[in-house]
């Protein structure tokens, strides 16, 4: 029996120094020196420890921006294509990236809707809002809500409730774990100084935190010490990444296959939309949603939204949870069962930003015309 509770607190004590390890890679990013002298650890050990558990467990690490630096204001809308264009519902909203700031995307069950996020300039907030509404008019999708955020953020990981060996989620439901996550006092930054070169940083960054420096400028073709340079005095200088994001849902894109991958019968992906919002119920929302360890993103401003990755074998206790968490504002809440099978998203839209005008870009006319000879090609093929 002493054996059997020697081993049982020796897999506790692993199971810790990971939770730990995990805190500051959301903090850092996998910078394995430094997250080795704060734990006062052996680098050795750590980084066995984080090939082990984390990479080889199949949680990528990703830079999470802070969207508010770059100027970007979160829109989201909800759409239904028409019959015609259904099919090609991935490709257009994945063209919408490039062209129009469309940051991620999910199919919904069993209505098979789709809740689009993008990532706007605050400067050209209304003319997107302008062309969403003329695609509608085009027919190419109905628009079914469509609601501006003054802020988004990316969730870090409540390590603390998993188990790294066997995958699954210790937490009781009927706790407080709201207790110093309410987030409820969360403020938005302030835009900041940023250029092309930044962004190219990021958007690898966003993609895999595991790649170095070096890897990044020979895949860019900038010169190491540019690139280096960049990344101290305005990335790390201007806090441009908020922080890591460990991805434990298992969802990425992997570029090489050019394909997204998705952990299936995991999780259930659950959106909640909340229009028209006082200050009492934001932070009672957020105190709220905040609590629980499985709040994957969140945004907020007149309107509140949250996405959610529920465990499948705790869907049950999830669903109550969110029966508790829209009982005040039932009027208005609308929640969206995701199909994360259909579901992609994507780095910042460096595209849009414009190196020699430094300043970011948004020619709708274009992107009208471009789009009307999208749908007449589209109208022709299925003729």
């Amino acid at each position: 029996m002493a054996l059997i509770g020697a081993q049982n607190e020796s897999k506790k004590d692993v199971n810790t120094r990971t939770a730990q390890l995990v805190q500051l890679l959301t903090e850092i990013g996998p910078d394995i020196p430094e997250i080795s002298r704060r734990l006062g650890q052996f680098k050795e050990s750590v980084r066995y420890r984080y090939k082990e558990k984390i990479v080889n467990r199949g949680f990528a690490v990703q830079a999470a921006v802070d969207h508010e630096k770059f100027g970007l204001k979160r829109i989201i809308f909800v759409v239904d294509f028409a019959p015609l264009y259904k099919e090609y519902a991935t490709a257009i909203l994945t063209a919408m990236h490039e062209l129009a700031y469309i940051s991620s995307f999910a199919k919904t069950l069993p209505d098979g809707l789709f809740v689009v996020n993008a990532s706007v300039p605050i400067e050209h907030s209304e003319s997107f809002l302008q062309f969403i509404n003329l695609l509608s008019q085009k027919g190419l999708f109905s628009v079914k809500k469509v609601l501006p955020f003054d802020w988004f953020r990316v969730q870090p990981m409540r390590a603390e409730f998993h188990d790294f060996d066997t995958g699954r989620w210790d937490f009781d439901w009927s706790s407080s774990a709201s207790v110093g996550h309410t987030g409820a006092d969360y403020l938005p930054s302030q835009r900041t100084r940023f250029d092309y070169t930044d962004l190219l940083i990021i958007k690898e960054l966003q993609v895999d935190a595991n790649q170095s420096l070096v890897e990044i400028s020979e895949k860019l073709k900038i010169g190491y010490k540019k690139l280096a340079w960049h990344y101290a005095s305005h990335v790390l200088g201007n806090h441009l990444i908020k922080s890591y994001r460990v991805n434990w849902m298992g969802t990425r894109y992997d570029y090489k296959l050019e394909k997204a991958l998705h952990r299936k019968h995991r999780y259930l992906a659950v959106d909640l939309l909340i229009p028209d919002i006082s200050e009492y119920e934001r932070m009672e929302l957020m105190a709220k949603t905040n609590g629980v360890p499985f709040l994957w993103g969140e945004a907020c401003g007149k309107h509140y939204f949250a996405e959610f990755a529920f465990p499948v074998d705790a869907i049950t206790e999830a669903f109550q949870h969110l029966e508790n968490i829209i009982a005040p504002v039932r009027d208005r809440a609308r929640y969206y069962i995701m199909d994360i099978t259909n579901a992609l998203s994507f780095s910042i839209c460096y595209q849009g930003y414009d190196q020699s005008e430094k300043k970011w870009m948004f020619n709708a006319p274009e992107l009208v015309s471009r789009f009307d000879n999208l749908i007449l090609k589209i109208k022709e093929g299925s003729g």
